[in-house]
């Protein structure tokens, strides 16, 4: 196995771990088109559904700002809950700027 689908798998292993539904390399229809996602996480609390979209990096270099407000772009398209963005090599100031007060 290549060691970026052992990182999505790894991280869908988490979230089944803390009870929660997690499926890799899945495809979610949003309002303007669908998207590839790395793992989607999906959960129900008090009769709502949960959906957390989980993009995994195992990059040599950290995540740039554009990755993330891609992200937000495909949480807000899809209706999703929030987003997550994992890295293996960190994440940029403006990355990290980006995602403050949203739901990545």
């Amino acid at each position: 196995m290549k060691t970026w689908k052992k990182y999505q798998e790894d991280a869908a292993g988490y979230f089944r771990s803390i009870g929660l539904n997690a499926s890799t390399d899945a495809t979610i229809k949003g309002v303007r088109t669908s998207h590839d996602v790395d793992v989607l996480v999906t959960s129900y609390y008090v009769g709502f559904e949960i959906t957390w979209v989980v993009e995994c990096k195992q990059w040599k270099t950290p995540v740039n700002k554009l990755h993330v407000l891609g992200l937000r772009e495909i949480v807000s398209d899809v209706g999703a809950d929030r987003g997550i963005l994992l890295s293996e090599s960190g994440f940029q100031s403006g990355a990290i700027e980006a995602a403050n007060l949203t739901n990545i």
